[in-house]
């Protein structure tokens, strides 16, 4: 392996950690390592910490004897230290962990010791029915009695597999110190020889229902076929399989194996059901089912597959992929490589987003299979798949803010699983990032007060209030979050919301209360329960109580809270009160059988409730199958009949093949009311003459059907392919119609999934359905995802020819030094004959007015000006400073050519938009207060700011100049002269919070001219560029007068010259112009910059030696000399700009004779615009 040469940029640009022997012995400067640690819940793990202060580079540390993963960096500090975080789960409690850091140098064993509980319920007796129903159907009523349960706490159920189901399931009256367990499981009149165990928590109870004589044969496969071409990731293949039973198939357990007799043992076995399998032909006795199973492993693979029958009689077929093989690892290695770069390279993420493209080259042109990327950037693990572009892959893919800096970790992964880590490949194929804090912590809550802070609450009016102050911190600023409050008697639940004061606040206090009416209260214990909070950028910190399964743990937001007796506020009620509890009234359904392989599975149920004293939450449907699976009916409608009683309807699609080959039981539980909650099992609710089970039946899709839609793989916007899962007639004949008004066939197509190539892009989201024939399928709706990136449009090697030929502008490409051209700035400026760059009839107004120049263009002659010398400077008089914003107004007057008309200018800074690189505008700012300082006679700085959504401000500010006589300047590098009675405006904005790193600014300036003669007159526009300047140039000419603006084509941007550009917003701003007015908008683009940024136009008034009438001109109604040809010109002119300001409708200008009184006028549309 090759050494890592890589510069440090800045303090954490640092390599990869895992390369160098370095020693972090010394480096340890803090750590925290809970003792005596009481568990209050299932996954809460002591945490543990350490923070360490290298001299050199973070160090990668890990755990032995430890069922945690490794230490992770989750934060540094301004000191320079990292902060190490894991939860410590017991693996051989004999032993301690020992933490090692890199290199396996020892650090020291952990010491910990924590008390666990079961947090499961404790059932004493039990009592077992049984019922027959039609069809050999038995239903078996399950009651217990309960104690001291802990709060909604996921129950584990033991029933033919394991289930974890939360309250209110189960619970069929009481509270939480004792209550009724109430069940219903449903099976058939024979059980297999083994039969099946119930059990509940952490106690079971064996169910042994067999029927004498019974046969016990199982199904029989006779043969089953491999598929691997359904997947965008290589690794899903799909199982088809023919089987015959006499009992109806029931499930299926797949188990991987290494032989016939071998198993690998770490892979548990994956059970699939009715509603994960599908039977594309044959019914549940006899047909041909389909599954699929995403690959665990490599090479060879051989399956043992277990088919169960109704009665869980099962048989064992074993199959193996031997003629189907996944790629060897010796398909991809590290020297299959030959390059890897990146759009983006020595990227910063600090407080930002980057989005960026893998290029991977290998030296077999295009591999066998496609590789996948996989980075894990935070806390989840994310793969990217690969596109064949250009003959490359190409990743697209995005970093988040604030990562680990240094080598960006990544894998590339072939479908055997096999891995090529960035560690194992050379410097060149790294991905730099510099960051300069790390932060992949969610906020934490630092400190935490409750009141009463003693004792016990005793609640004596109806508005009493419990609390918890906590204060909250994060460096990426807080977003929002939420907790939740439990009773540890009644299990009801307050949810809060937690929002900053101010968006993305660093640090603040929060307070939660809890109001309680001693009229209705319950004397119980209120704990939070649950936590938790995000930051700007999605990274969370959760607390939760009652998971039973299915939670990784990540960091506790209140982790550092020791004294866990905050969490939890003892309240005392007044005794000697009754409450009546809610009651089932009424209860129905519809329909009452389903066919589960149809596409119309909806059920209806409506049921009425007496509330009594009052009911806290509405109750909840659960529909359960044969083995336990639980569906719930979660859109309910309630409506409330009188003051005590209340209607509820609730509508549920049940999914497909579910409850087979049985029929499905109806519950209803979660009937909470004051101190207690109330629960209806099946049997409970057939006892009570209400209906309590669903009839199913199944048939398989013919080819006339369009089959249905469950669920596709993730879309791009940008097209492409996609798979459509769901279930489907895989021999019909049909396609995919999208509701962009076409149509595809599929590419490949099983009872399961369907692919489909050459979807058109699109960013909005769209609808599909399979048609077939005249059938329709469901509408499924699609919302593409948005691949944020961009391609720089720099060219060249090294890129724009490096730093003396070039700079790179990744929205418009090179910028060329002076002397070097081309679109990689490698091409020498020669000087050739070109084609003259001079204006002006005659040119550069003839040898009195000026000299033509073929590169420079025209060279005037004093006092001639202009970019064709017919123009001379018209003297003005110092014009009035506006005290209330930056707004200036030329006016001449004393007319200079001795006519009767004179020419009024004015000149406003309209607003400042944020685009992207597309040029839609995500923000715009406009300007409702300046402040006035008066510097002197001729010049007057203004100051004002804009707030960004985020809450943070950035300052501008605006001086105007007056230059009474000629002078020259110098900005940005270059020299400009500044004509007598001209006016310069010098903008600088401070440092501003760009949404991304592909974002520029625009500011908005408005020219507007205007006579103010009603003789016969006519208007024009220009704006170009003057090559002797490079700067462009706007020209608003009325008869034989004109404002001309001056916009340079170079800013400072943070203190460094560089080149801008500027465009006329005219079109989509909607500018007015006529015979006497003439209006301009013109937007100087920003690019992107760190602290501020200084830009310096400027303005004066012209007097021009030929009349403005040509082509494009404006003119009255009297004016003379025009042609036909012309005068159509100006008829089609006027009608573009009238259509122009009907649609637009951004800026009215009235035609008035001063100017000053249209500000106003202008301000106002502009706010409405905004």
């Amino acid at each position: 392996m090759r050494e890592n040469t890589r510069s440090k940029l800045f303090k954490y640009n640092i390599t990869s950690p895992y390369k160098d022997n370095i020693s972090y012995k010394d480096s340890i400067i803090d750590r925290k390592s809970p003792d005596d640690f009481q568990m209050i819940h299932k996954f809460d793990y002591p945490q543990y910490w350490i923070k360490l202060k290298p001299q050199e580079r973070y160090p990668f540390l890990f755990l032995t004897n430890s069922n945690s993963p490794s230490p992770k960096l989750v934060l540094s500090d301004d000191d320079g230290s990292y902060n190490y975080f894991t939860d410590l789960r017991p693996k051989d409690p004999q032993y301690y962990p020992t933490l090692f850091l890199q290199n396996f140098e020892y650090l020291f064993n952990i010491s910990y010791h924590y008390k666990y509980n079961s947090f499961g319920i404790y059932p004493k007796g039990g009592n077992f029915t049984e019922s027959l129903q039609p069809n050999r159907n038995k239903l078996i009523h399950v009651e217990y009695t309960g104690y001291n349960v802990s709060n909604r706490v996921e129950i584990q159920y033991t029933w033919g597999g394991y289930s974890y189901i939360p309250f209110p399931f189960g619970y069929g009256g009481g509270n939480n110190s004792e209550f009724k367990f109430d069940l219903t499981i449903f099976t058939t009149t024979n059980l297999s020889t083994t039969g099946y165990a119930f059990g509940i928590g952490e106690n079971a109870t064996g169910i042994d229902y067999r029927a004498q004589g019974y046969s016990v044969k199982g199904p029989i496969v006779y043969g089953g076929e491999w598929y691997d071409s359904f997947s965008s990731d290589g690794n899903t293949i799909l199982i088809r399989l023919n089987y015959s039973t006499p009992n109806s198939i029931s499930k299926l357990e797949l188990y991987l194996a290494k032989g016939p007799f071998t198993f690998i043992s770490e892979f548990e076995p994956i059970e699939y059901t009715p509603t994960d399998f599908t039977i594309i032909s044959g019914d549940l006795q006899n047909g041909v089912l389909e599954f699929l199973y995403h690959n665990q492993a490599s090479g060879d693979l051989i399956f043992r597959i277990l088919y169960y029958d109704v009665n869980s009689n099962y048989e064992t077929f074993f199959f193996s992929n031997r003629y189907n093989t996944f790629p060897s690892k010796n398909d991809f290695n590290p020297q299959s490589i030959s390059n890897i770069t990146f759009l983006f390279n020595d990227v910063n993420l600090t407080n930002d987003f980057g989005y960026n493209v893998m290029y991977l080259e290998t030296y077999n042109v295009k591999l066998p299979f496609d590789p996948c990327l996989q980075i894990k950037p935070q806390w989840d693990n994310i793969t990217i798949y690969g596109e064949w572009v250009n003959s490359r892959y190409e990743f697209k893919f995005f970093m988040p803010p604030n990562i680990v800096p240094g080598a960006f970790e990544y894998s590339l992964n072939s479908p055997s699983l096999n891995y090529i880590l960035n560690t194992e490949l050379p410097d060149e194929f790294q991905l730099n990032v510099i960051s300069d804090r790390i932060d992949l912590m969610g906020p934490i809550v630092t400190t935490m007060h409750k009141d009463p802070s003693f004792g016990v609450a005793f609640i004596d009016n109806e508005n009493y209030n419990i609390s918890w102050t906590f204060t909250i911190k994060d460096y990426n600023g807080f977003n929002n979050g939420y907790a939740v409050v439990i009773g540890s008697i009644d299990n009801i639940l307050y949810n809060v919301s937690i929002i900053s004061p101010i968006e993305f606040s660093k640090e603040f206090t929060y307070q939660i209360n809890i109001t309680l009416n001693n009229n209705t209260c319950t004397s119980q214990t209120y704990s939070i329960s649950e936590m938790v909070l995000y930051d700007r950028y999605g990274l969370n910190s959760t607390f939760f109580m009652n998971k039973g399964s299915g939670y990784t743990p990540k960091i506790n937001p209140l982790y550092s809270i020791e004294n866990k007796s905050l969490f939890s506020i003892e309240t005392e009620c007044p005794i000697g009160r009754s409450f009546v509890q809610p009651e089932i009234k009424s209860f129905d359904f519809e329909p009452k059988s389903i066919n589960v392989g149809s596409l119309n599975r909806d059920v209806t149920f409506t049921y009425g409730i007496s509330i009594g004293s009052g009911i806290k939450e509405y109750p909840i449907i659960y529909l359960t199958s044969t083995n336990l699976q639980t569906l719930k009916c979660i859109d309910v409608i309630t409506t409330q009949i009188n003051s005590t009683f209340n209607q509820y309807k609730c509508t549920l699609t049940i999914p497909y093949g579910f409850g087979l080959p049985q029929d499905i039981l109806v519950n209803l539980y979660g009937l909470i009311g004051f101190g207690a909650y109330f629960g209806y099992s099946s049997i409970k609710l057939r006892d009570k003459g209400y209906p309590f089970l669903i009839e199913t039946s199944f048939t398989v899709l013919d080819s006339q059907s369009p089959g249905l839609i469950t669920s596709t793989s993730p879309v791009s916007s940008e097209g492409s392919s996609f798979y459509i899962y769901g279930r489907f007639p895989p021999d019909a004949d049909f396609t995919v119609e999208f509701s962009q008004g076409y149509s595809l066939t599929p590419s490949a197509k099983s009872g399961l999934i369907i692919k489909v190539d050459g979807v058109k892009p699109s960013n909005d989201p769209y609808t599909i359905s399979i048609k077939n024939g005249y059938s329709k399928s469901n509408i499924f709706t699609i919302t593409p995802i948005k691949i944020k990136y961009f391609r720089s449009k720099c060219i060249g090697t090294p890129v724009c020819g490096g730093p003396t030929h070039g700079t790179c502008n990744d929205l418009s490409g090179c910028i060329c030094n002076w002397q070097w051209e081309g679109e990689d700035c490698n091409s020498k400026v020669i000087s050739k004959p070109q084609p003259s760059k001079c204006k002006g009839t005659p040119i550069c107004g003839g040898t009195n007015h000026g000299t033509c120049d073929d590169l420079l263009g025209c060279i005037c002659n004093s006092p001639w000006v202009g970019v064709d010398c017919n123009s001379k400077v018209i003297i003005v008089p110092q014009p009035e400073f506006n005290t209330t914003s930056p707004t200036i107004v030329l006016n001449e007057t004393t007319s200079s050519d001795n006519s009767e008309t004179n020419i009024e200018a004015l000149i406003n800074i309209v607003a400042i938009r944020e685009i992207d690189y597309n040029n839609k505008v995500l923000h715009i700012f406009t300007f409702d207060k300046w402040i006035y300082n008066s510097n002197n006679s001729k010049l007057s700085t203004y100051s004002s700011n804009i707030i960004n959504k985020n809450g943070l401000t950035t300052p501008i500010s605006v001086s105007i100049e007056y230059f009474e006589n000629e002078r020259t300047i110098e900005f940005a590098g270059q020299q400009f002269n500044m004509k007598p009675s001209s006016i310069k405006y010098t903008i600088y904005i401070d440092q501003y919070p760009f949404s991304t790193k592909l974002n520029q600014l625009q500011l908005i300036i408005s020219a507007t001219a205007k006579i103010n003669s009603d003789s016969n007159s006519c208007s024009n526009k220009e704006f170009d560029n003057t090559t002797s300047e490079s700067s462009d140039y706007v020209k608003l000419s009325l008869s034989s007068k004109s404002l001309y603006g001056r916009f340079i084509r170079r800013a400072l941007v943070d203190s460094v010259p560089i080149t801008i550009s500027n465009e006329l917003l005219d079109k989509s701003l909607g500018a007015i112009s006529d015979s006497h007015t003439s209006q301009s908008f013109i937007g100087i683009n920003i690019p992107i910059y760190n602290k501020n940024v200084i830009i310096d136009p400027d303005f004066s008034l012209l007097l021009n030696s030929n009349p403005s009438t040509n082509y494009n001109s404006i003119c009255s109604q009297k004016s003379s000399g025009l042609s036909k040809a012309k005068l159509a010109g100006i008829i089609i002119s006027c009608c573009a700009v009238a259509i122009a300001i009907t649609v637009a409708t951004v800026v009215t200008i009235k035609k008035k004779r001063n100017l000053k009184k249209e500000i106003k006028v202008f301000n106002n549309k502009l706010i409405a615009m905004k």
